[in-house]
């Protein structure tokens, strides 16, 4: 075997497994990418002509499969926690906050944590918000919640 060879096999390899940790990240990122050059590039290494490329190709995507169905299997048991899965169920009759119970808010004064333009992050009381200006109002700038409107909480600086 060739030094071309191993170095095909060991770069199929990687790339059977960037394409197993793909399916556990949100998106489709750069394990997903890396994984499909890493797999091509294996193949072409790996294969002295079009047929052992062949070959090759459909013994990586059998393994694929292989990789795709145990990784299933083992992180839909109980005793591994999937790093994607929301295993916890959120418990309340209703999670969503009225608007009228928000009015409270009004004319509390807080601090904005990020810049605002026109929209970031405020502090009030401890408890951080998104929060909405007309215009640009900078971080460390004292805030005054002024109106709720359609669940936005606005502000004025």
């Amino acid at each position: 075997m060739e030094a071309v060879q191993v170095l095909g096999i060991i770069v199929l390899i990687i790339g059977i497994v960037l394409i197993g940790v793909e399916v556990y990240m949100p998106g489709f990122g750069f394990p997903g990418i890396s994984g499909i050059i890493c797999t091509v590039a294996g193949i072409f290494l790996t294969g002295r002509d079009m047929n052992e490329r062949i070959k090759v190709g459909a013994i990586a995507i059998v393994a694929i499969i292989i990789v795709l169905t145990v990784s299933i299997i083992v992180f839909n048991s109980k005793k591994i926690k999937s790093p994607i899965k929301l295993e916890d169920d959120l418990n309340g009759r209703n999670l969503f906050i009225e608007e009228e119970d928000m009015k409270y808010l009004i004319g509390k004064k807080g601090i904005a944590l990020t810049d605002l333009k026109p929209s970031g992050k405020g502090e009030f009381d401890g408890v951080k918000l998104d929060v909405i200006t007309v215009g640009y109002i900078k971080k460390g700038t004292e805030l005054t919640i002024t109106e709720i409107k359609n669940n936005k909480i606005f502000v004025d600086g």
